[in-house]
């Protein structure tokens, strides 16, 4: 394996760092732990991004549709905005949020929301302009992006060269991924206005959309430019594990669905890691600021899954230590900035179907992250070595929602995006030897990916026969 690879293990990752209960009220932080954690506002549901705010309010969207403020310490009880026609189901909802660079002269936002047309679900980006709290005069910076339950992105953040970039997922169709005439799975790059930059890789090329910076994602979530050096990282989904960190190229190829784990194809760019199990890793920053000076520079991810913020060294755009911080304490954690005085703010997502489960009380919350007094921040190195790896133990029926129910459907009836295989309907054979070898091998150009690396040969030979099963039963 490349110096440059390394594979985070269930051990290592999910078991160093236990609760910190105090008689079974809201889990704290200890003093000696060096930080401390303050509740910012609770009762929320799914605060997807944080931003700030010149006058150091916190500006931010919940998932279901409304954006909000929290001014002074207290949260504003009426939003400032709802989007009345957002669309609810799973994880889709009022996503990204930014503001302009030059937000303090033009007052300006860009709000990125799930929405319906024609029946179908689409993702869009439209500027506002904030004023007396009130989101006024959009304009439509990009629309109509195929979007679905899951795989929607969508991380908004402007460059250093004052672009907006704007991660997309595969809306559950892989093949949308290498697609150029598609802006899924991609990062795509724009103007402030929603213009095309005139050096963007594919603004020559007739046959793909010209936006693209970068393509072959599955579901982004996080984008970050390094300071000083003004590289862009990114944090990804896997398809189960198989979670990345990359280093993004302009123009590069990252894969999905052709390749994923540990996988390596010409003409693809490899991540700097990946981790198996999933850690769900979604927003992602290079901390600045001046209270936590054992941080600075450090890539620090929310984990969604993991439960935990990872706090990653780079040299040399290597990946050469992996610490993890506040593990299982919170919850899932979706959207991690730093603040105008240096603490860092994060957001929990319990409200996430089918895995976040808000807890009595307190769930979601927006918190804080604060010096203690003390000299140490509590965090613990992560093995890399891969002879420790455990696979995640999977129910056959788990592993068949994770990787074929997204497409086929629940019960194999098909979905728009692929066919189903009721009465053993199969296209590339029926019987179970070819069935292996679909699941095995994928039909990359047909948007199926190769599970091999994602799942071993026991497994692959259980989904096997679950299919023949399933796809047997009268439906």
């Amino acid at each position: 394996m490349q110096k440059n690879r390394l594979l985070l293990t269930f051990i290592s990752l999910f078991g160093l760092i236990s609760s910190a209960f105090i008689d079974g009220s809201f889990p704290v932080a200890l003093p000696e732990e060096g930080y401390q954690i303050d509740t910012v506002a609770e009762n929320l549901r799914v605060p997807w991004q944080i931003v700030f705010l010149p006058d150091k309010s916190i500006l931010f969207t919940e998932r279901e549709g409304r954006v909000r403020i929290i001014r002074n310490n207290k949260l504003v009880t009426k939003p400032i905005f709802n989007l009345n026609d957002v669309v609810l189901r799973n994880k889709s909802g009022a996503l990204g949020l930014c503001l302009h660079p030059s937000f303090s002269k033009n007052k300006q936002i860009y709000l990125a929301s799930n929405y319906l047309s024609d029946n179908r679900m689409k993702l869009r980006i439209v500027r506002y302009e904030l004023i007396k709290d009130t989101l006024l005069n959009p304009l439509v910076i990009l629309k109509d992006i195929p979007a679905n339950q899951n795989h929607t992105g969508c991380r908004l953040v402007f460059g250093p060269d004052k672009k907006l970039y704007i991660t997309t997922g595969d809306a559950d169709q892989p093949m949308l991924a290498q697609d150029l005439k598609a802006y899924n799975g991609k990062i795509l790059r724009v103007n402030d206005d929603g213009g095309i930059p005139t050096d963007n890789p594919f603004v020559k090329n007739d046959t793909a959309r010209k936006e693209i910076w970068s393509f072959g994602h599955r579901n982004p979530q996080g984008i970050a430019f390094q300071p000083v050096t003004g590289l862009l990282y990114e944090s990804e989904h896997g398809p189960t594990g198989g979670d990345e960190i990359n280093l993004i190229k302009k123009g590069g190829n990252y894969g999905w669905p052709g390749i994923h784990h540990d996988d390596k194809r010409d003409g693809m760019e490899s991540p700097l890691v990946q981790y198996t199990p999933s850690i769900g890793p979604s927003e992602i920053l290079f901390y600045n600021g001046v209270q936590f000076p054992q941080l600075t520079g450090k890539l620090l991810v929310a984990c969604l899954r993991g439960e935990a913020i990872l706090n990653l060294s780079l040299v040399n755009n290597k990946i050469t230590d992996q610490l993890v911080m506040i593990k299982n304490k919170y919850g899932r954690i979706r959207s991690l900035v730093t603040g105008p005085d240096g603490y860092i703010y994060f957001s929990t997502s319990m409200n996430d179907p089918g895995e976040g489960h808000p807890r009595d009380g307190h769930d979601d919350m927006i918190l804080r992250m604060r010096p203690s007094g003390t000299s140490v921040l509590e965090s613990q190195k992560l093995s890399q070595t891969k002879t420790q790896a455990k696979q995640a133990q999977h129910t056959t029926a788990g592993i068949f929602q994770q990787l074929c129910a997204s497409c086929h459907g629940n019960k194999l009836q098909g979905t728009p995006t692929a066919k189903g295989f009721i009465n053993s309907k199969f296209l590339y054979g029926s019987d179970k030897k070819s069935i292996v070898a679909s699941i095995t091998n994928g039909i990359t150009d047909k948007g199926m990916p190769a599970w091999n690396g994602a799942i071993n040969t026991e497994d692959i030979s259980k989904l096997a026969d679950f299919i023949l099963k399933k796809s047997k039963k009268k439906q």
